[in-house]
């Protein structure tokens, strides 16, 4: 009997060591997959989410300032190409009206004062000088014809 008691402990001394290890080591791989997993899957959630947050801003913020940057300066073109246009057609209106009124200078200005017929063109200057005589004749200037003929 005391051999089968000490072979006994023997053997259990054995299996006891031999299953502590196999159990050791499969609870061992069990805990360390499981939490690996998790923890896995808790820091991924957790850097996935910063990650996104900080892109979200940085991003936002950079396209925000692209976008201001594209929209101000096509804004200011329109509006200095408006400003120009507007310009240029008042500029072109002036001149026209500028134009028009040099054209009918010598027909609206009278003789009688060349000076200010000077400062309406330098190109009728010779007209308005030669008419100039006519200013002693005034029955031979046409609007005193009108005038003169119902009276005489």
């Amino acid at each position: 009997m005391l051999r089968d008691k000490a072979l006994y402990k023997v053997l259990y001394k054995a299996l006891h060591k031999a299953l502590y290890k196999a159990l050791y080591e499969a609870l061992y791989k069990a805990l360390y997959k499981a939490l690996y997993k998790a923890l896995h899957e808790a820091l991924y959630k957790a850097l996935y989410k910063a990650l996104h947050e900080a892109l979200y801003k940085a991003l936002y913020k950079a396209l925000r300032k692209a976008l201001y940057k594209a929209l101000h300066k096509a804004l200011y073109k329109a509006l200095y190409i408006k400003a120009l246009h507007k310009a240029l057609r008042e500029a072109l209106y002036t001149e026209a009206l500028y134009t028009e009124a040099l054209y009918k200078a010598p027909y609206r200005v009278p003789t009688i004062f060349p000076i200010a017929s000077i400062r309406a063109s330098a190109k009728y200057i010779p007209y308005i000088h030669l008419g100039s005589h006519l200013i002693f004749y005034p029955s031979l200037y046409p609007p005193y014809l009108g005038r003169h003929q119902n009276d005489s």
